[in-house]
Order: structure tokens, then C-alpha cells, then sequence
């Protein structure tokens, strides 16, 4: 048994978009940057629905235009960037559901881990 200081739960802000990229194909991608271990746990998965909503609401709402107006008429995707492993079980089905809705918005998501 390790004895010590617990790590706090690393979860999402949902009032920052990480990271506005084009994609060398010309999509738009909004970039959820996920450094740390994926846990499951209700309070990041409530996290990571809470930022996703603001990168649909970003791409939606006009703020991404209003931003990059280059980006106008191009698609856009959220892209999952985890830098320390695959999501867990949880969470992956989370991100099927969002994955499986954000055609109907115009968008899509991918997922990149290592």
C-alpha cells in the first residue's frame, strides 16, 4: 500500500478551447487535449460532455467564424487528442454517443492516442 499526498482528478475546463488547428485535408479541427490518465469517473466524464457542448456550441454559435474567418464554409471536427493512452471503457462510450450525434450538427470527432 502506497502511502502519500492523492493526486487530485485531472478534468476538463469547459470554458476553454484547447487547441483551433486546420487539418492538412481542410478540417477544422477544435482540440481536446487530454494530458492525463483517463479515470471514468462521473466528474470527468460530466467534464469532458461539458467541453465537448462548448466546442459544438464554439463551432455552432458563430464564435468560430467570428475568430477564424478563414474557416468559413470548411468542416469541422472535434478531435480527442489523449497524450496518456486510450480511454477507458466509459469514456469511450461516451465519445461513441457524442461521435454518433455530431453529424447531425455538421460536425465530427476522432479520437488520436498514442
Amino acid at each position: 500500500m502506497r502511502f502519500g499526498r492523492r493526486q487530485p482528478e485531472a478534468l476538463f475546463d469547459p470554458a476553454q478551447i484547447d487547441v483551433v488547428a486546420e487539418s492538412s485535408d481542410g478540417v477544422i479541427e477544435l482540440v481536446v487535449v487530454q494530458a492525463n490518465r483517463w479515470t471514468g469517473s462521473d466528474a470527468q466524464l460530466e467534464s469532458l460532455q461539458a467541453k465537448v457542448q462548448t466546442y459544438v456550441s464554439f463551432a455552432l454559435d458563430g464564435e468560430l467564424l467570428q475568430r477564424f474567418p478563414d474557416a468559413a464554409g470548411k468542416p469541422w471536427r472535434i478531435v480527442v487528442n489523449s497524450l496518456d493512452g486510450d480511454p477507458d471503457s466509459r469514456t469511450r462510450q461516451v465519445l461513441e454517443v457524442v461521435a454518433t450525434r455530431l453529424p447531425d450538427h455538421g460536425g465530427s470527432l476522432l479520437l488520436r492516442s498514442p
